[in-house]
C-alpha cells in the first residue's frame, strides 16, 4: 500500500499484488496485445489455460481495462497540437469545461492534473488554421474560466512499452525500443475496407482474426494483408493493452523540461536514458515555451522526485529547470470517434 499526497488530501492506494507471472503476462500483451494465449504460455512456462485463466482475472479485478490499437493520425494527413489550461476554482464551470472539451471534434487525447496546470489536451487538425479555430472556440466559450492557457506543436512522440510491469526492471535493455508517432505528416490513402478494420480495431485490439474478418466481411488472407500493410506504412502503431496503474500502486507524472540548449548530442543522450528508464512512457519533444515533455509512471513522489533529479544531474550543463503535474485522470478519447469516414 503506498500514500502520497494530493492537493493536501491523503490518497491510498490499495495496489494489486500481482506475481511475476502476471506482471510478465501484462508486458507481454502490452507489447503486442494480439499474441496468442499459446505464445505467452511458452514465456512464461504456463499452460494456455493458465494464461487465459489468468488474463480473465487480471480483466476482472480492473488491471486490464482493454486491448487497444494506437492509430497515428500524421499518416492519415493530420498534425498534432497541444493545449494547456490554469482554470478558476469554479466547480460547475469546470465540470461543464472538461465536458466540452471531451465531445471537442479532433480531441484526441485529455489529462486532468494537480500541478502547475490544471487540465491539457492533445488535439489533431489538418492545419495550423483549423487548429487555430477550435483553440479559439475554447477560448471564447470558457474566457471566465481559463486563468492561464499555453499551447504547442507537436514535433514527434516516442512512446515506449510499459517497462514498470516487469519486476525490478528485468530484461529492460531487451524492451526499451519505442514506438514513433506524430512526425512527418503524410497522406496515405486508405479504402473502405481499410477503415473498417481500422474502426474494428482501435477499441478492440486482441479481436481474433476469423471475427474481425466476418465483421469486415472480408477473407482472413485480405484483412490479414491489409492489416500488414497499414503496419508497414505507419497508419497502425502498434497493438497495446489499457491499464489500471492505480490499482498497481503506481503514480502517473508529467514533467516539463527546460533546456538552455538542447544538442544533438544531449538529445540522444535523453533518448538513451528514457530508453533503458522503468518508469518513462512516454517521450514528447514540441515547439512551445519548454523543450520536452517525460510522462513516467513511478512507485511514489520520491520515486518520481529521484528520476528528475538524476536526470537533472545528468544534465547539468543544458536542463535548466522543469515543472511537473501529477496525472489524476488520463483520458483517451481517439477512437471513440470515427476519423475514417
Amino acid at each position: 500500500m503506498d500514500i502520497f499526497i494530493k492537493s493536501n488530501i491523503y490518497v491510498i492506494i490499495m495496489a494489486e499484488k500481482l506475481d511475476r507471472i502476471d506482471q510478465r503476462i501484462l508486458f507481454e500483451l502490452d507489447k503486442d496485445c494480439r499474441i496468442s494465449d499459446s505464445q505467452i504460455a511458452k514465456i512464461v512456462g504456463r499452460s494456455r489455460e493458465s494464461v487465459g485463466y489468468r488474463i480473465k482475472r487480471l480483466q476482472e479485478k480492473g488491471v486490464l481495462q482493454g486491448f487497444i490499437t494506437s492509430i497515428n493520425p500524421s499518416r492519415y494527413g493530420y498534425m498534432f497540437f497541444k493545449l494547456y489550461f490554469q482554470l478558476a476554482n469554479v466547480p460547475k464551470e469546470r465540470e461543464r469545461f472538461f465536458e466540452y472539451m471531451k465531445k471537442l471534434p479532433g480531441l484526441y487525447w485529455i489529462g486532468v492534473n494537480d500541478g502547475v496546470w490544471d487540465a491539457h489536451a492533445t488535439l489533431y487538425a489538418k492545419d495550423v488554421k483549423e487548429f487555430y479555430d477550435i483553440k479559439n472556440r475554447i477560448y471564447s466559450e470558457f474566457k471566465d474560466l481559463i486563468i492561464k492557457r499555453d499551447t504547442g506543436v507537436l514535433v514527434n512522440v516516442r512512446q515506449y512499452k510499459k517497462k514498470y510491469l516487469l519486476e525490478n526492471g528485468e530484461n529492460i535493455g531487451a524492451y526499451g525500443s519505442s514506438a514513433m508517432f506524430s512526425d512527418d505528416v503524410v497522406e496515405n490513402e486508405i479504402d473502405d475496407l481499410d477503415k473498417k478494420i481500422l474502426n474494428i480495431l482501435l477499441n478492440d485490439g486482441r479481436i481474433p482474426l476469423v471475427e474481425l474478418t466476418k465483421k469486415t466481411g472480408s477473407s482472413v488472407d485480405i484483412v490479414r494483408g491489409r492489416m500488414k500493410k497499414l503496419e508497414e506504412k505507419g497508419n497502425i502503431i502498434q497493438f497495446r493493452t489499457a491499464v489500471d496503474h492505480t490499482k498497481l500502486g503506481f503514480v502517473f507524472f508529467k514533467a516539463f523540461l527546460y533546456f538552455n540548449n538542447l544538442s544533438k548530442t544531449d538529445e540522444k543522450r535523453l533518448f538513451e536514458y528514457s530508453k533503458e528508464h522503468p518508469s518513462i512512457v512516454y517521450l514528447i519533444r514540441q515547439i512551445s515555451s519548454w523543450d520536452v515533455e517525460l510522462e513516467m509512471v513511478c512507485k511514489s513522489y520520491e520515486d518520481f522526485t529521484a528520476t528528475m533529479n538524476d536526470i537533472r544531474g545528468k544534465f547539468s550543463n543544458s536542463m535548466r529547470n522543469y515543472e511537473s503535474v501529477l496525472m489524476k485522470e488520463d483520458i483517451w478519447v481517439f477512437g471513440k470517434r470515427d476519423i475514417f469516414e
